[in-house]
């Protein structure tokens, strides 16, 4: 019996009844908690999971196909829309210098007349004061003649006087 007592001893003060004993209690665990089914629950969460991943990737590379698809001619589209301004831009500055333009030769033409009836007014008057002033000049004069020759005053009556008859 000593022996038994030594090899029960043995058993007790070894790890290998630890052992045994620690893996009795995860047997038990294992069983209790049904850890087979959770382990099951898990892989079938993963695989979801990465199917879901691998749709997403999917969804996302034909999103970016897209994408690229529509930023391909994008430089094509910027180039005619600034040719198009530049267009536009060009058509209104040659309006507005067309307009400006005209509206130059509009304000010439005004000044033109302004200036044309200005003149014909001042011509005008100059005119009618210079006759007044020539009709005023040969009435001096004759007046100065006829006081100087008095014969010449009778000779001018007659010769009105003839006219008229």
């Amino acid at each position: 019996m000593n022996t038994i007592g030594q090899i029960w001893n043995f058993i007790v003060t070894s790890n290998f009844f630890n052992f045994v004993v620690m893996v009795l209690i995860l047997t038990w665990i294992i069983n209790k908690v049904n850890l087979a089914d959770i382990l099951e629950k898990a892989v079938v969460s993963i695989k979801n999971t990465i199917e879901k991943a691998e749709q997403e990737k999917s969804a996302g590379e034909k999103e970016l196909q897209t994408a690229l698809k529509s930023v391909e001619n994008l430089d094509n589209e910027i180039k005619e829309r600034i040719n198009t301004a530049e267009k536009h831009a060009e058509k209104i500055a040659q309006n507005i210098i067309t307009e400006t333009e005209q509206k130059v030769k509009n304000i010439e033409s005004n000044i033109e007349r302004a200036v044309t009836a200005e003149e014909k007014t001042i011509s005008a008057r100059l005119s009618k004061k210079t006759a007044a002033a020539s009709a005023e000049l040969a009435k001096l004069h004759i007046k100065a003649v006829l006081e100087a020759n008095p014969s010449l005053h009778e000779k001018y009556i007659n010769q009105s006087i003839e006219e008229l008859g």
